[in-house]
Parts: C-alpha cells; sequence; structure tokens
C-alpha cells in the first residue's frame, strides 16, 4: 500500500507541467494619465496656493486702512 501511494506520487510528479513566471505587464496609457493628472493637481494646487496669497494680502491691506483711521482718529 505505502508503495502504491509513493509509486503514484512520482508518477504525478512526473507528468507535472513546467512552473514559468508571467512578463510584468505594464500600461504606458495608464503611466501616461498619471503623469497627467498629478500635473493637473500640482496646476490646481499652485493656483489655489496663489489664490491664497492674494486674499491675504488684500486682508493686510483692509487691516492697515483700518488700524491707519483708528490711529489718526482724534480721541
Amino acid at each position: 500500500m505505502r508503495t502504491r501511494i509513493t509509486f503514484s506520487i512520482c508518477l504525478c510528479l512526473l507528468f507535472a507541467g513546467r512552473a514559468s513566471a508571467q512578463w510584468v505587464v505594464s500600461d504606458p496609457g495608464n503611466l501616461a494619465q498619471g503623469i497627467i493628472n498629478a500635473s493637473k493637481n500640482i496646476i490646481h494646487t499652485s493656483k489655489t496656493a496663489t489664490n491664497m496669497v492674494n486674499n491675504f494680502q488684500e486682508t493686510v491691506k483692509i487691516y492697515e486702512q483700518g488700524k491707519k483711521y483708528y490711529d489718526g482718529a482724534p480721541v
């Protein structure tokens, strides 16, 4: 019985196919789209930062005008 099982296992291993690794599949279209999306994100972020700086400069201007008005007002 033991020899039959061993023989069966050896027979199965004998007819087993050869295993081989698959090639890496890369999608250049997806890579290009990722680069385009990243550049759009950078442009959007820089526009947001520019708007924030402009809004802050406007706030400073309004603050300076208010300070000038209240500091120059007679008591």
